[in-house]
């Protein structure tokens, strides 16, 4: 088992990784445990020489970043269905989500978040990896 210089196992040190960004993720308006993600990332990329550990890194910070934009892209679908609203009020007809049908994919969607980080987190800790073909690939690229 390879150890970091900190003299703990790359094991520990990637789940550790994944578990941090479960917690950036819960609670992204408190910055300071952003922080926290952002302080052990950037430690290891510069510190550590072990591929394995950076490429959890970037695998981390890059889910965390394509699941911020969910948010985003949800909150863009509701403004183009608020955007046709306004030319459709002439009509007496309305496009809306009356049933919050967006507002629950979403959900879903974090919660699929906070598991498959969850999975990572945990196959981290046993020194494996889950295949993320997009991440993987680009990790692979960018990290030699």
């Amino acid at each position: 088992m390879n150890k970091t210089k900190l003299g703990v196992s790359t094991n520990l040190l990637g789940a550790i990784v994944f578990l941090l960004a479960i917690v950036t993720t819960f609670v992204s308006s408190d910055m300071s445990l952003a922080f926290a993600f952002v302080l052990v990332a950037a430690y290891i990329l510069w510190k550590e020489e072990d591929l394995w550990l950076k490429g959890c890194v970037i695998k981390a910070a890059l889910i965390i970043l394509v699941f911020m934009l969910v948010p985003f892209l949800f909150g863009f679908v509701n403004d183009v269905f608020e955007f046709l609203n306004f030319f459709f009020q002439f009509a007496d007809f309305r496009l809306w989500d009356k049933f919050g049908i967006m507002a629950f994919i979403q959900n879903i969607i974090m919660v699929f978040e906070k598991i498959f980080l969850l999975i990572l987190a945990l196959k981290a800790f046993k020194g494996q990896t889950v295949k993320v073909p997009v991440v993987d690939d680009m990790v692979a690229k960018h990290l030699q």
